[in-house]
């Protein structure tokens, strides 16, 4: 999967309207890519954006440009923060894209990490994990189709309805996080895993485990799959993970040889989906890395 380039620019991010989206979105599918991605910031303050942050679209917009300029692509949200939102209101907003989609969204959800947006947003951050258990739960009732009634920890629902349906029957959860906690949910709740590259710095900012190498990954599976054995769960589960050892296309660090090689590693250990950055600049070259990495890579695979 492709993802959308990140807004680090601010007001001069070469993908700041709906055609630079569409256009990018219809290169994706061109060059093989089976779905492209978008993150979630709805107001980061300057302390993070200063250290390497970014601003962001609100996702289900985003991506609502992508899926309208693209017929089979599949259309990621990594990640959604979950507490952030009313559950009613992000069921609301899943169910739409992907009825509108025909059935192409993959909705990744987390809990969150950024302190200073669950402030700005009205949210406790200590309840953070409380209202993303609360709200899976919400959300696979409201997509039932069927009358909801749910006493939450800060709404009231009583016999209520939302239409239409999602397309998809379960509209795909992922999971994204490396803690213990989060692949414990990914066995128990959802249909996938969004690991995430993590080294030691991010890791404490980002308040998740650690994850850099190949054996990181390994560790973390074979926890993910120790514990579905444990309650019972039998489907399988996708596992998306984010090149580990080369760089984005378009970039210096880019090598094919070395993605072909870590795709064919990350195979073997159960890996689903592989995940690369957009490039950041110039949207010309954004769209030739794109198709760089179709030719280089991907057609290479096939």
């Amino acid at each position: 999967m492709l993802g959308i380039p990140l807004m680090q620019y601010g007001h001069d991010h070469a993908f700041l309207d709906g055609d630079a989206i569409g256009e990018y979105a219809a290169a994706a599918e061109k060059a093989g890519f089976d779905a492209v991605s978008v993150t979630e910031h709805p107001i980061p303050n300057e302390r993070w954006l200063g250290a390497g942050g970014h601003n962001a679209f609100d996702p289900f917009v985003e991506l609502s440009f992508a899926a309208a300029a693209t017929s089979r692509l599949r259309l990621l949200t990594n990640i959604t923060v979950v507490p952030y939102r009313n559950p009613f209101l992000l069921a609301k907003s899943a169910a739409s894209l992907d009825r509108l989609s025909k059935g192409r969204l993959i909705l990744g959800a987390a809990a969150g990490y950024l302190k200073s947006e669950f402030f700005a947003l009205g949210v406790d951050f200590d309840e953070r994990n409380d209202l993303f258990d609360e709200s899976l739960e919400v959300l696979r009732l409201t997509w039932s189709g069927e009358p909801v009634t749910y006493e939450g920890r800060h709404f009231s629902a009583r016999d209520a309805r939302a239409l239409p349906r999602p397309a998809q029957d379960p509209l795909p959860i992922w999971i994204g996080g490396n803690s213990r906690l989060s692949l414990r949910r990914v066995a128990e709740k959802a249909e996938g895993w969004l690991s995430f590259y993590s080294p030691p710095t991010l890791a404490r900012t980002a308040r998740t485990a650690r994850l850099e190498t190949m054996d990181d990954l390994a560790q973390s599976l074979a926890y993910l799959r120790e514990h579905a054995e444990r309650v019972g769960r039998t489907k399988p589960i996708d596992v998306s993970s984010s090149a580990l050892t080369t760089g984005a296309p378009g970039t210096r660090a880019f090598d094919p040889n070395r993605s072909i090689e870590e795709v064919q590693q990350l195979t073997e250990l159960g890996v689903t989906w592989y995940g690369v950055g957009g490039f950041e600049g110039e949207r010309g070259k954004a769209m030739d890395a794109a198709a760089q990495f179709g030719e280089e890579v991907i057609a290479r695979l096939q």
